[in-house]
């Protein structure tokens, strides 16, 4: 059977279409449909490895899980990484391009017709395998000057020939301009545009929904569309956010740990599941000035490794980390893990125009920057004489292009049986890994906590360890139960629906 496809379009960015498609996907899936997230093309700084080996964004592999699919480069077929406020990183079906400028890239002929045909390939092979696409389109789907060569909003809907439903952020204020004006500039840039659009979704409100009752009669009369769903603002909803750091609140802090905020930062969700340990505080640090005295801190991953080395070397991140590292553990991770070494190399200039540049040398090991990239899901057991050697075995994924050559005195973090990953020095703690997701591994991160708390004469932890697929599985269903309480979406299903 297949459905008629279905499109979330924003009048803006951060209006909330990650989630809704996440939630639309699990309340479709729970229904028994074969359903599929699609997001032509990206742009993000967070990735994930499928099993394949192909980089899509992290956002749409969440949406993968939320209909119970394994990702696939066919529901991401487009990813730019920027590794610039004018350049980025090109990834077509999972595999890096090469690199263009913003100009290029999104107004070429060239570009325009091998992005149409990557998007063609990927339409075609989800018509195939499911019943029903749920598309994403990107920032606010009224952009006048990127219409003519669009495939990622209304030219998308377009290529679908999907119903779209527009999505507005009632949080941020201004909600009724904003549905008025975006309508206004899409019947003006094509009326063709405006026609597509079935319904209206109020997401984040706060409050009586009958106080609204008189705008919306309004918004309805003076637009001809039906607003079919207000959203309310979920506070305890934990689910990933697309390129944003999110923020969890710990009441009670008793550990806190620092992540050092890189310029181009990547994989924040990395951290997420630190959150959901108790009493456990993760802050996100610009500045020297702002770190405070933490437990443990963190140089997270970057898709610019040699470039935010240079920057927080100059705006005084080395000096501290020097001065805390005999008494304050330090992680690094994937790029972070990087920076931990004694030299980093790129002749190529892969990472930036440094071809070369000094690592912090907490180990002996240099980095050598390669083209080919290394993207695969992978698990490690822990190494001999490790302080966390109860931990058992770890899972996660890698996307780095750094190949790291161990020095004599180095003593990697785990091993596998096609190698080792990380750095790791027991006295003081400093260590370092290329695994993304290391924390969704239960044991592993309790046994970090648990080391925390002991340093600080504080008791172990003993409360049952946190499932995070469990969590995942739950998150998804109350999202989606909500959605299925405040929206009403109809699936249309036509015999005659072709392919683009």
């Amino acid at each position: 059977m297949l459905l008629k496809p279905i499109m979330i379009v924003g009048t803006s960015s951060n209006a909330g279409k990650t989630t809704l498609v996440a939630g639309l996907c699990r309340a479709f899936a729970n229904k028994g449909i074969k359903t599929t997230p699609f997001k032509s093309q990206n742009m993000s700084l967070n990735s994930f490895a499928t099993l394949h080996g192909e980089e899509i964004a992290r956002s749409t592999a969440v949406q993968a899980f939320a209909a119970r699919q394994e990702p696939s480069i066919h529901m991401n077929p487009i990813l730019l990484k920027p590794k610039s406020d004018t350049e980025s990183q090109i990834i077509f079906h999972g595999k890096v391009v090469g690199d263009a400028n913003a100009k290029e890239f999104f107004f070429s002929s060239e570009w325009y017709q091998k992005k149409f045909q990557t998007i063609q390939t990927s339409i075609k092979a989800l018509h195939e395998s499911y019943d029903l696409i749920i598309a994403e389109g990107a920032g606010s789907c009224a952009e006048p000057n990127f219409r003519s060569n669009d495939l990622v909003n209304m030219g998308m809907a377009d290529l679908l020939d999907a119903d779209v439903y527009l999505v507005v952020d009632i949080d941020k204020g201004g909600v009724f301009a904003d549905i008025l004006g975006t309508l206004q500039i899409l019947e003006l840039r094509g009326p063709g545009d405006r026609k597509r659009i079935k319904g209206i979704i109020i997401n984040k409100f706060r409050g009586d929904k009958e106080v609204l009752q008189s705008a919306i009669d309004f918004i309805v009369a003076h637009t001809k569309i039906p607003i079919i769903g207000v959203v309310p603002y979920i506070h305890d909803l934990y689910l990933e956010e697309e390129d944003r750091i999110k923020i969890y609140p710990c009441q009670n802090p008793e550990i806190d740990i620092a992540v050092i905020y890189l310029p181009h930062i990547s994989n924040s969700s990395d951290f997420n599941p630190l959150c959901t340990e108790t009493n456990v505080q993760v802050r996100f640090v610009r500045s020297p000035d702002l770190l405070g005295s933490p437990d443990l801190i963190i140089i997270p991953g970057t898709k610019n490794t040699i470039w935010d080395l240079s920057y927080i070397r100059k705006i005084g991140w080395e000096k501290i980390l020097l001065t805390l590292v005999p008494t304050t553990p330090v992680m690094g991770i994937c790029g972070g893990f990087e920076m931990m070494g004694k030299s980093l190399y790129d002749p190529n200039c892969i990472e930036s125009d440094l071809m070369q540049i000094s690592g912090f040398g907490f180990f002996d090991f240099i980095v050598r920057f390669k083209k080919d990239k290394k993207v695969s899901q992978v698990n490690y057991r822990l190494t001999l004489n490790n302080i966390f050697k109860n931990a058992g075995e770890i899972s996660g994924y890698e996307i780095h292009c750094g190949e790291v050559e161990y020095g004599k005195n180095d003593i990697p973090l785990f091993v596998s049986d096609h190698g080792y990953d990380g750095a790791l020095s027991n006295e003081p703690l400093v260590f370092g890994t290329f695994v993304h997701d290391i924390f969704k591994n239960p044991v592993f991160t309790r046994s970090l906590i648990n080391y925390l708390r002991d340093k600080k004469k504080l008791p172990p932890l003993n409360s049952p360890l946190t499932d995070a697929n469990d969590d995942f599985e739950k998150q998804c269903n109350y999202l989606a139960s909500i959605l299925e309480g405040s929206c009403s979406i109809q699936l249309q299903y036509d015999e005659t629906s072709v392919l683009c």
